[in-house]
């Protein structure tokens, strides 16, 4: 989600600076990322992020008509609801991946025993989250199966085209963007998951497209992200 909004803001010319913190969860308002501090105020969260930075004069949509939002507004839903939760399923409730991996990369910032026990409050969280939307007792089969829908609507409403709605990027182009490009340079125990989305050569062109426009040589500019969130290999 943090690399979603680094990406929509880019993409509205606005200016950010990328602050690491271990205790950013604690910081947001909502508990939840990613979150932004303007001025005195900070706002959490990417949909609410949107509509501030809209009230604000910024917006990526506003070529739309009232079809192709409602289009749009529809498959950022299903981004949301399928490569998010496939995403959060994979690295806690996947028991290899948990205890090799997830804990260990979700704990590092904090010494033991706080570690584990943030670590296993997470695990909870997510898998309480999981039972409440049905996906709890899904096989890691399943939800593959459900990103391969998710990657193939995509792939088919991208088609050749640059961009999801014409030649200019939406707020559906940075939540794409910042999902499969997590999903294609986070390492995992599995290549499953990346592997889906390799699958759909116009998705990984996408992803290498955008990132070439909005983040390559992002460091020598002063006005623009400073470093990304974390260190991610480039595409190749």
């Amino acid at each position: 989600a943090t690399l979603c909004l680094q990406a929509f803001l880019q993409m509205c010319n606005l200016p950010i600076r990328v602050i690491c913190r271990a205790n950013a969860e604690y910081m947001s308002p909502s508990g939840k990322l990613p979150f932004i501090h303007v001025g005195n105020q900070v706002v959490s969260e990417l949909g609410p992020i949107v509509q501030f930075v809209k009230a604000k004069g910024h917006s990526l949509s506003d070529g739309l008509d009232e079809v192709q939002k409602a289009e749009m507004k529809a498959y950022m839903e299903l981004v949301n609801n399928m490569l998010l939760t496939a995403e959060l399923y994979l690295q806690w409730c996947d028991d290899v991946t948990v205890e090799e991996i997830t804990h260990p990369r979700y704990g590092s910032p904090y010494p033991w025993p706080l570690n584990r026990i943030l670590s296993y409050q997470k695990q909870w969280e997510v898998r309480r989250k999981m039972k409440a939307i049905g996906w709890a007792g899904k096989t890691l089969e399943q939800v593959l199966e459900d990103v391969d829908q998710c990657c193939h609507a995509l792939s088919q409403r991208l088609g050749t085209q640059p961009y999801f709605f014409n030649k200019q990027p939406t707020e559906l182009d940075a939540l794409v963007f910042g999902h499969l490009f997590t999903i294609l340079t986070t390492q995992l125990i599995t290549d499953e998951l990346s592997e889906k989305v390799k699958n759909y050569s116009n998705l990984t062109a996408f992803c290498r497209r955008i990132e070439q426009q909005y983040f390559e040589g992002q460091e020598k500019d002063s006005s623009t992200i400073a470093a990304r969130s974390s260190k991610r290999p480039l595409l190749k």
